[in-house]
């Protein structure tokens, strides 16, 4: 589609992987999720590459389409959400060591600290315990023992990839 003539000197193509991430980094820094001084540190781009760029009418489109496209799934939100909520620790903070925070209010800010410290904890305490597992006993009356097992976690794969590695075929 559109050329970038300057992204670190090298030209870049819009549909390229790197000239994807460049449009998003834009609509980022449009959104406030970044800064441009970010932008520009992150793509080593002068002050004149800068505004050369800005005025590219291709880029201008393509930032368009990804910041209606990250405004219908989401993204938008979540990403600004994530960037203000990790100022409540600090705000909590205040309250629970706060001389004038009423007692009340500093034994909520206390439980809200210690939730919020738990969750990753929790989160990955809980992928790694939570598995299915099948077991199955094929010896039979044969000699040698044949068991299968089938060990996976329990989430849901949207990749398809959910197929059983070892899945007897019927030759053995």
């Amino acid at each position: 589609m559109g050329k970038i003539v300057k992204l670190r000197n090298v030209p870049i193509d819009l549909n390229s992987d790197v000239g994807h991430a460049f449009v998003v980094d834009c609509t980022r820094a449009g959104e406030g999720v970044t800064s441009d001084k970010e932008l520009a540190e992150k793509y080593e781009l002068s002050p004149a590459d800068f505004q050369s760029i800005a005025k590219d009418k291709a880029l201008g489109h393509a930032i368009r389409a990804e910041r209606e496209r990250r405004v219908r799934d989401g993204t938008a939100v979540r990403e600004m959400a994530a960037k203000h909520i990790v100022k409540g620790p600090g705000i909590l903070d205040e309250i629970m060591s706060g001389p004038d925070s009423h007692p009340k209010h500093k034994i909520e800010a206390y439980k809200e600290l210690r939730q919020t410290a738990v969750i990753g904890d929790n989160a990955e305490r809980q992928q790694e315990s939570t598995r299915f597992i099948i077991k199955i006993d094929l010896t039979g009356d044969s000699k040698t023992e044949h068991v299968e097992v089938f060990d996976k976690p329990i989430k849901i794969d949207v990749s398809g990839e959910d197929a059983l590695e070892g899945k007897p075929n019927g030759d053995e």
